[in-house]
């Protein structure tokens, strides 16, 4: 009677076990296609970086003999993380928060397969985080400046690294700089306060930690600067005064300049005196109208000392010089003044 079971398959079986060898191996054992390799080649695009960049692992080649099945390719990136690539991917991309040596391995997997470990054709699959190079600081590291004023700062920048694409610089008070790389240093324009500057650096591994530029702080000016008139050792000699000149200082902000006015007098007339012509006009009151040249303004130099050349003095007149200095903050000495009788 038939079973239904195929009498050529039935007769095939009884030829291979009564021969009593293998023969019949091919039919029965596990298929060729089990013992199938799983291999993977790999690439990084950097094994040496700064604090705060990334690095790249690109798959080159894959090759999975078991068909129908899904490659899992786990990453170790060496720092206590695994991270699978995606199905259709390639590449994977890690960031390094802290400076050490990192080892990355490339584990592959089916559901077939023993787990293969991919192979990393760098020279080293090892990658090393160190801190990004340069020096930074702030030079003076304060100012003073008039309350809620401003003040233009300076930022040095030294031992850039070569490789270094980009420096951001990041002022601490919303504003940031994209600065060229070859520059030593860097100006900013602050508002009153107390700011922390940061640097960032970047090449095609991204973006580094920011480095700290220290503090600098822009403290309110509200004292006044002092002013002096020098007189001269015969002060009632025409001649004397030939130079007119004094000091002015500040001990914060700086001085801005001294300004300068002179009047001469007798007793029916008076005299202004005109920087621009360098001479002395009639002064008429509630008719002259005193120009802007009759009034000096002065630089000092890096003693202080402030000074101007006059023409035109001879006895019998009274000489007046007003004089008041003003600091960068806007203080000022208030007006001061001499009146010196010339009898000689």
């Amino acid at each position: 009677m038939n079973s239904g079971r195929p009498r050529g398959l039935a007769a095939l079986l009884t030829l291979a076990l009564g021969a009593g060898t293998v023969a019949g191996a091919g039919v029965l054992a596990a298929p060729a296609w089990a013992d199938a390799t799983l291999t993977g080649t790999y690439s990084l695009d950097s094994t040496s970086i700064w604090t705060g960049q990334q690095v790249t692992l690109t798959e080159t080649a894959l090759a999975d003999g078991t068909p129908d099945s899904t490659v899992d390719r786990s990453v170790s990136w060496g720092d206590g993380t695994t991270e699978s690539i995606a199905a259709g991917a390639t590449k994977a991309t890690h960031k390094y928060a802290t400076n050490g040596s990192y080892p990355i391995s490339v584990t592959l997997t089916d559901a077939d397969t023993p787990a293969t470990p991919g192979t990393i054709t760098n020279a080293t699959s090892t990658v090393v985080v160190a801190t990004a190079g340069g020096t930074y600081k702030f030079s003076p590291t304060w100012n003073w400046t008039w309350a809620n004023g401003g003040h233009t700062a300076k930022l040095t920048l030294s031992g850039v690294p070569t490789n270094a694409t980009r420096v951001w610089v990041a002022w601490g008070d919303g504003e940031t700089s994209l600065v060229n790389r070859s520059n030593t240093s860097v100006t900013h324009y602050y508002r009153f306060g107390v700011f922390n500057a940061q640097v960032t650096l970047e090449n095609a591994q991204g973006k580094t930690t920011p480095k700290s530029g220290g503090w600098y702080t822009l403290k309110a000016d509200e004292y006044s600067p002092t002013a002096t008139l020098k007189v001269p050792s015969k002060p009632a000699k025409a001649a004397s005064w030939k130079t007119i000149q004094g000091t002015a200082k500040d001990t914060q902000i700086g001085i801005d300049g001294v300004g300068v006015q002179l009047w001469k007098w007798t007793a029916s007339k008076d005299y202004y005196y005109n920087f621009v012509t360098k001479k002395w006009v009639k002064y008429t009151p509630n008719q002259t109208n005193i120009p802007d040249a009759a009034f000096k303004w002065l630089g000092v130099n890096s003693a202080g000392v402030w000074k101007v050349a006059v023409n035109g003095l001879s006895k019998g007149y009274y000489l007046e010089v007003d004089y008041t200095a003003y600091d960068k903050a806007g203080n000022t000495s208030g007006l001061k003044y001499r009146v010196q009788k010339l009898t000689s």
